[in-house]
């Protein structure tokens, strides 16, 4: 009988490692992280992915919020305001909607209820556990992915 059975079993849940997040999060968070600023972790991870959805769209004129609403808007593409759909990605017009509309929401979210309170707050008001950094940092792997898995749109 293995020692870790004989105290009491063994927790089988499922692990995330950071090291294995999309990689442009962990790249921007783990030297903050390495010296035990979480606040500043997540939001590198959050300037990170802005940049990289600035990257895929081409623009630079808006960030955070105002990007997601826009590169996710269900409005057609215009000259220098591409947009980015999952057509490609699934089948159902219905699908691919609803999951335009889900990422828009999630993105949203992220950036208003993860990054504003971190880059407004001081670090003091907001309670972050090395747990809690890390549910925030997947969050953000989470649409960093998405933004990877979008087919550009352009208009004109």
């Amino acid at each position: 009988m293995e020692v870790a059975q004989m105290l009491g079993g063994l927790d089988n849940s499922p692990q995330i490692k950071a090291s294995e997040l999309h990689p442009l999060i962990w790249q921007a968070a783990s030297a903050q992280w390495a010296t035990g600023h979480r606040h500043e972790a997540v939001l590198a991870a959050a300037k990170a992915v802005n940049s990289l959805l600035q990257a895929k769209v081409g623009r630079r004129d808006v960030s955070d919020l105002d990007l997601v609403k826009q590169a996710f808007s269900k409005d057609e593409p215009q000259p220098g305001k591409p947009r980015l759909r999952y057509g490609l990605v699934v089948s159902s017009d219905q699908t691919a909607e609803s999951m335009r509309r889900g990422v828009m929401e999630f993105g949203s979210g992220c950036f208003s209820a993860i990054r504003n309170p971190l880059g407004h707050l001081p670090n003091d008001e907001i309670e972050l556990t090395e747990h809690t950094a890390l549910e925030r940092l997947c969050a953000f792997s989470l649409f960093a992915r998405f933004i990877d898995d979008a087919d550009l749109k352009i208009g004109g």
